[in-house]
């Protein structure tokens, strides 16, 4: 029997700009996860590699991140067309009701860098 459980916080981006500096920046304290670019855009999926074990301690990791960015990486973030943080669950069969909560001041936070919320869940694997 397999039990709910938090995975990771995935900060995913996206641009039609160049982010090389924000992704260079964020990658000395997170680890990049995948950085891709084509003729249309750039994207990047960073996580935070300190203390994961709750969704709000690795979002204000990352922001903590975000904000001490260099002053040209702060300009590419606000290029950015998805600033999103991807809080990743793995379903299972118990616990009845599992829950994670985020802090007023995480999702302050947030709001004040102009990010966003997304939630996945995977399926158990068999």
């Amino acid at each position: 029997m397999s039990e709910i459980q938090f995975l990771n916080v995935d900060l995913e981006l996206e641009s039609k700009h160049d982010i090389s500096a924000l992704v260079a920046d964020l990658k000395k304290n997170a680890m990049v996860l995948h950085y891709d670019q084509d003729e249309y855009r750039q994207l990047a999926r960073i996580e935070a590699t300190a203390d994961i074990s709750s969704p709000d301690k690795a979002i204000n990791q990352l922001c903590e991140l975000i904000e001490s960015c260099s002053r040209n990486a702060l300009k590419q973030w606000l290029s950015c067309s998805k600033r999103t943080f991807d809080i990743g669950f793995e379903s299972g069969n118990s616990p009845k009701c599992f829950n994670q909560p985020l802090h007023a001041d995480t999702l302050l936070r947030i709001s004040a860098i102009g990010a966003g919320i997304e939630i996945t869940i995977y399926p158990v694997e068999k």
